[in-house]
Parts: C-alpha cells; sequence; structure tokens
C-alpha cells in the first residue's frame, strides 16, 4: 500500500481508466519510475502491483454499482409507496404521502398532527363513562325523514354544533369541554343502507369513541337538558346537553379558546379552524374511502398539474328558482347562466396562459354536458377532466336520493358527491357561487387541503357571508365589507 502511494496507482485508479488493460498499463508506468535495482525484485514486484491495483478497480467500480443501484431502488420504493405508508412516520413521509396521492385518494388526518389531532383527542377521551366526561347531544331534526338539507349543509351544521362542544358554549376557560355525539336516528342520506347503520356513520367515520350508552338520558333531570333554541343558555355543569331539533345552530366567538393556543381568535385564523372541523365531519370511513380512491384513478390523469388546473363545480337544479323537483329544497337563487362560468374560466386562462386542464363537475347532468361543449367549442386548447361515473342525480337535497336516477343508490350518490370534492382539491383556479354550500366549502377546503400552491376563486354568484368571504379570498371580510 506505502509502495502504492508512492508510485500514484491509487489515483490513476480513482478517475476510472477505461479499462483493467489501462490501469495494468499505468501500474507498470510508475512501477517502472521506482524500479528496484535488484533482478529478484522485478521478478515478483511487476504481478504483485498489478494484481493489487486490479483488485483495487474491480471493488471500487462494484462499490459504485450498488450504491447506483440501491439510490435508484429507494427512489423507486418512495414514489410507489402512497398511502401505505405508515402514519405515524416523520412529517416528510407524511408529505410524501400527500404527494403520492394526487390522482388517488387522501384526505387530512388526525395522525397529521394539528387542529384535526386536537379534535381528534378531544372526541375520544381517556373514560367516557366518567361523570366528568360531558356530553354535546346533536338531534336530529323532528321530521328528519323530510330533511332536504344537502351533503354540506349537514356538515356545516354538524361544524358549528362541534364547535359549540369544543367550547362548551363560548365557556370552555370555566368548564371545559363537551364530547359531541349525535343520536342514532335514520339519516335521510343512509335510507337503506347496505354497508353499516342508518346514520353518517354508514359513510363517514365515528366522531366519537364514545356511546350513546355513555350519555345521560333525557329525562334524568339532575344530569342532562335540553335545548329548545340554539341560542338558549343553560347549566354548564350539566353532564349531558341535547341540541334543539332544529337546522340552525350556535355561532361559536371564540373558536380558538379550548386549544391552549394563546392568541385566540384574534391571532389564528378563522379558516383553518372551520377546515378542520368540515374535514373532521367529512373523513370517509374505510369502504367509502375504498370506493373514492376507485373513482379519483379512473378520473384524474397520471400527469395532471395542480398549478395549472381549472376547478368548475357547478350547482343547479333545485339550488335555482322555479324548479320542479318533487322532494327536494325550495330553490334559493337565480343560478347563474353557463356563459357566466365560461367566462370565469376565461380569465383565469388570460391571467395564466399555462393553465391545461379544467374539472368540470355537476349533479345537473344536462347543465354539466352543455358546459362541456361551451368548453370544447370556446377553449379547445384545455383538458377536460370529469368525474367518470358520477350519478349526476338532478338534486343536492338530502332525502329520496335513489328516486332521482334509476337504479342508483344513496351511497352512489353520497360516493360521486365525494369524489368530485376531492377531484376539486387538485385544482388552483375555481369558479363557484358563494350562494352554494357545496362550492364554497370546495373553494375552502381547497385553500386549506388542497394540493395546488394557492387559490384563486371567481364568483359568479355572491352571497354575503363569513364563509362566502373565506371562499372567495381565504380572510374575514373587513368592516363594512359584510354586505358587499
Amino acid at each position: 500500500l506505502q509502495y502504492l502511494q508512492q508510485s500514484n496507482i491509487y489515483l490513476q485508479i480513482l478517475h476510472s481508466p477505461e479499462s483493467i488493460r489501462d490501469n495494468v498499463m499505468v501500474a507498470s508506468l510508475q512501477h517502472r519510475r521506482y524500479e528496484p535495482k535488484a533482478a529478484s525484485a522485478r521478478q515478483w514486484q511487476n504481478p504483485v502491483l498489478i494484481s493489487i491495483g486490479a483488485l483495487i478497480l474491480i471493488t471500487l467500480t462494484n462499490y459504485i454499482s450498488i450504491a447506483k443501484y440501491v439510490n435508484q431502488n429507494e427512489k423507486k420504493a418512495l414514489l410507489t409507496s402512497n398511502n401505505n405508508l405508515p402514519a405515524s412516520s416523520s412529517s416528510t413521509t407524511r408529505l410524501l404521502r400527500k404527494a403520492n396521492s394526487l390522482t388517488s385518494y387522501w384526505w387530512p388526518s388526525q395522525d397529521d398532527g394539528g387542529l384535526m389531532a386536537k379534535i381528534y383527542n378531544v372526541q375520544h377521551p381517556a373514560d367516557c363513562s366518567s361523570p366528568s366526561t360531558k356530553f354535546f347531544v346533536l338531534r336530529s331534526l323532528m321530521k328528519n325523514e323530510r330533511d332536504t338539507r344537502g351533503l354540506t349543509a349537514f356538515a356545516h351544521a354538524a361544524s358549528s354544533h362541534l364547535l359549540h362542544a369544543l367550547t362548551d358554549g363560548d365557556k370552555f376557560k370555566k368548564f371545559g369541554s363537551r364530547i359531541l355525539i349525535t343520536d342514532d336516528v335514520m339519516w335521510p342520506m343512509a335510507r337503506n343502507c347496505a354497508n353499516g347503520p342508518e346514520t353518517r356513520e354508514c359513510y363517514f367515520e365515528p366522531l366519537t369513541s364514545c356511546k350513546l350508552s355513555d350519555v345521560d338520558p333525557m329525562n334524568t333531570s339532575n344530569s342532562s337538558a335540553f335545548l329548545k333554541d340554539s341560542s338558549d343558555e343553560y347549566d354548564r355543569s350539566i353532564r349531558t346537553l341535547y341540541s334543539a331539533r332544529k337546522k340552525w345552530f350556535r355561532l361559536t366567538g371564540q373558536k380558538y379558546s379550548w386549544t391552549g393556543l394563546g392568541g385566540g381568535d384574534i391571532d389564528h385564523s378563522t379558516i383553518f379552524m372551520l377546515a378542520a372541523t368540515l374535514a373532521y365531519y367529512l373523513r370517509p370511513n374505510p369502504y367509502i374511502r375504498e370506493q373514492i380512491d376507485k373513482r379519483l384513478r379512473q378520473s384524474l390523469p397520471s400527469d395532471i398539474d395542480p398549478d395549472r388546473t381549472i376547478g368548475v363545480p357547478i350547482r343547479r337544479s333545485d339550488k335555482c328558482y322555479g324548479h320542479t323537483l318533487e322532494g327536494s329544497a325550495r330553490g334559493e337563487l337565480d343560478c347563474p347562466a353557463l356563459d357566466v362560468y365560461l367566462n370565469g374560466v376565461k380569465q383565469f386562462v388570460d391571467f395564466d396562459p399555462l393553465v391545461e386542464n379544467v374539472i368540470v363537475t355537476s349533479e345537473d347532468k344536462a347543465a354539466c354536458d352543455e358546459f362541456v361543449e361551451l368548453v370544447k367549442k370556446e377553449l379547445p386548447q384545455l383538458r377536460i377532466i370529469l368525474n367518470i361515473g358520477d350519478v349526476q342525480q338532478g338534486t343536492g337535497s338530502g332525502s329520496m336520493l335513489e328516486a332521482y336516477v334509476d337504479q342508483a343508490s344513496n351511497e352512489d350518490v353520497v360516493v360521486s358527491a365525494l369524489t368530485s370534492m376531492h377531484m376539486h382539491l387538485r385544482a388552483r383556479y375555481f369558479v363557484i357561487t358563494s350562494l352554494s354550500t357545496w362550492t364554497s366549502t370546495i373553494a375552502v377546503m381547497a385553500r386549506v387541503y388542497g394540493f395546488a400552491s394557492e387559490v384563486y376563486v371567481h364568483d359568479v354568484g355572491r352571497n354575503r357571508n363569513l364563509f362566502a368571504a373565506l371562499a372567495r379570498k381565504g380572510c374575514e371580510p373587513l368592516t363594512g365589507e359584510r354586505g358587499k
């Protein structure tokens, strides 16, 4: 080794000559410079040096080949791991899990930490039977079988009741939190559920690990109470509180009081809290996750770039004044013409010429088909992405869903709707009407949990409330702006 170092042979080898023969020549030439005078030394030193040089070269070559092979396979394993990566792994792995789910199922989880984990932990206490564990029971409407609310309308009501429970009606500092739990009355969208109970748990994860058997019955006056109206005051020491059987809910003014974060609502984002409570409510159960995943893989192209994608969730049918759909909610707005949606798309294309895709979804098949033809005609350069297999039942109402499309079940409708929401998380630009809770929710969820680097919203039917402002620009309206 000392001789090799002196003769610089090892440097020649590290510079990777083209063949072993070249290395042998280098070893021979360098050896001649330091050739011992004794003839007997010449007889054995040449073969030894040649052998050592060849051995070092072969070893280095094998090492480099093995290193490259291992590195390539490590990268391949990361790219193909997708959601199979362990949930308890590092933050880097969680980011990879989301990035690798661009064309498959992904939804925020308590395993990601943050507000989702905080909500989950409160909703999963160590001892549900403890007298110190307090409950808020979310009751169905009096005539729940006729409840025409849509999926996100239910989610918004539950989100507000969840904040009521977490803050105990803005009295957290003195009384702590309650566990939100739903009753077991039939949920209109879960009628004839084939894979679970006829409640929201037909499709979604339970809100809590506690059971209705853990709560106090309504007839136990010393430990339970019920609200006649959502704004009613109540005794915070009561263990079990039952909600009013109405559509509306109590508005929470101190949304962050239960988190332990300093500064409260003044220092923290309203949109993150609302998005987290909605995401928590809309966590699909394993069976529904599998269905959404299959549909996403069928619908989303493998090369989709969220930053070059426009989302157009068109809400029409029973949302419009003058519809004749029996059993649906009454219309709420003069639905914008499809040309108005198209102009919104054109504005984004002019703003960002790199746009390549437009995701088009709607519960109204006729409107969806007509808009697709408009895009093909006016913007032929865009690739149109549709929710393949979408039921398009022609209503957003929650009851009698199976009555609108032949051979369609409530499950098909719910999975179709959730798939559309998940697809729109892959967009950067949105054309919505904030008069629709459905399209506003998509915009809010995309701002917080979407795949694009940023979100821009063009509102073609403006609502004048907090949630509409969050959908449009991601923050609360300024003073005096609510009516604009």
